[in-house]
């Protein structure tokens, strides 16, 4: 989708960008449930980053609606591809290095130990 964004004419921006960030938002969405399912120690931090970009792309989305191709591109086919890049490099990769510990049973997120941690943030 942020390709087509990339390349899309002028005209059907609007349409692909409003496809982007409903994405985006069942795409975190889905991400908050296995952070919550596994109870990662430091899902607040990664959900702060996810509200972040979506209201980036929020505050944009009235623009490109009414015709602002350009900030639509930039933000949701440039910006938005380097965020996502570093995303998950980071904490992304680090839920996911959490749930195959938790799946292989070498931490229990349950534990008093991880609910402090939770408690603490």
């Amino acid at each position: 989708m942020v390709r087509c964004l990339q390349t899309c004419p002028d005209n059907e921006v609007p349409d692909v960008y409003h496809e982007l960030l409903k994405t985006a938002e069942k795409l975190f969405g889905a991400e908050q449930q296995l952070m919550e399912h596994y109870a990662f120690p430091v899902r607040q931090t990664h959900l702060e980053q996810h509200a972040r970009v979506l209201r980036s792309l929020h505050c944009v989305h009235a623009a490109v609606m009414r015709g602002a191709a350009d900030q639509g591109r930039y933000i949701g086919g440039n910006l938005l591809m380097d965020w996502l890049c570093l995303h998950q490099e980071t904490i992304d990769a680090a839920f996911m290095l959490w749930v195959e510990y938790c799946d292989h049973g070498l931490i229990d997120p349950r534990s008093p130990q991880w609910q402090n941690t939770l408690t603490a943030h």
